[in-house]
């Protein structure tokens, strides 16, 4: 098993600067710079969505083990199931597609806004 880490972030609109930051200061230098930014933008992407959608303190938790990446992303909201929208626009709708194409895959603990995504490492 590799390093792991979490973090938990205020409800606000800098929550998915500091995602990224947590994410670079956790694991840049440890990966190639292409699955680097994979990390930043996923984890920008889904503490996006439970600050806009969910509710509470925001958590998330990083592992790097041997072959990938795992991002978890968990809030206190009450078990929507995330879900791409049938379309994207000018409002929204973006996040889970850009999520989707990234990870090698995605989902959530059924009945909980508990969201995972795994990634390449290379």
């Amino acid at each position: 098993m590799g390093q792991s880490a979490s973090f938990e972030f205020d409800r606000d609109s800098s929550c998915a600067a500091r995602a990224r930051h947590a994410v670079r200061s956790t694991l840049g230098g440890k990966l190639p710079d292409i699955a680097l930014e994979r990390a930043l933008l996923t984890a920008s992407e889904l503490v996006t969505n439970a600050c806009k959608h969910g509710e509470g303190a925001i958590v998330l938790r990083l592992a790097h083990l041997r072959d990938r990446v795992r991002l978890e992303v968990i809030d206190a909201g009450l078990g929507k199931t995330p879900r791409i929208r049938d379309r994207a626009d000018e409002d929204g709708g973006w996040g889970l597609r850009i999520v989707d194409q990234l990870a090698l895959g995605w989902g959530c603990l059924e009945g909980t806004t508990h969201v995972w995504a795994d990634l390449a490492v290379d």
